[in-house]
């Protein structure tokens, strides 16, 4: 009985484990949409090396302090996002690291964006070890802005933002 006991305790663990996150490799922007349809806590979600021309990354979901979901570069420093390109994301404790934005500009306002629409932003999450580099638009007059900081409780950590060449600011706090 105790045998029996102890293995459905098991069994039940390893579901529970298997439902809460997972690691994915993504190579394209359609496996990045069929990988964050129903995304959980804990999940880690990493792009490819290489080069990533004209995508739109959109990433809506909730971690938590102890579980939170990431984006990460497979290699950081070797996921490049170019062309017309910009990242959102929103929900709760989200991880973003490793990525550089280079030879491109943003097709929006913004490059990255602590939200997804006006009222799903992003709180308790971290954009770290990521590099924009002259990724402006070729009209110096448009302007845009790189990193638009939404939401409550949000940290920027060892990024590097160089190059602007076009109107707008670097990087803004928006009250919301």
């Amino acid at each position: 009985m105790r045998k029996i006991t102890l293995s459905l305790a098991l069994v039940t663990l390893l579901l529970a484990c298997q439902e809460e996150g997972k690691t994915e490799l993504i190579h394209d922007l359609n496996e990045f949409k069929r990988a964050t349809e129903n995304i959980q806590p804990g999940t880690v979600l990493t792009l490819a090396n290489g080069e990533w021309s004209d995508v739109e990354l959109r990433l809506e979901a909730n971690g938590t302090a102890e579980k939170p979901v990431i984006l990460k570069a497979e290699t950081p420093g070797k996921v490049f996002i170019t062309g017309l390109s910009n990242l959102a994301f929103s929900g709760s404790f989200i991880e973003i690291s490793g990525l550089v934005f280079k030879h491109g500009y943003t097709p929006t306002s913004e490059v990255i964006s602590f939200k997804t629409s006006k009222t799903k932003l992003a709180n308790n999450c971290l954009l770290s070890h990521c590099v924009i580099d002259n990724f402006s638009n070729p009209e110096r007059f448009d302007s845009d802005t790189w990193v638009a900081i939404y939401g409550k409780n949000n940290r920027i950590e060892n990024n590097s933002f160089i190059g602007k060449g076009n109107s707008g600011v670097t990087m803004a706090v928006k009250l919301s």
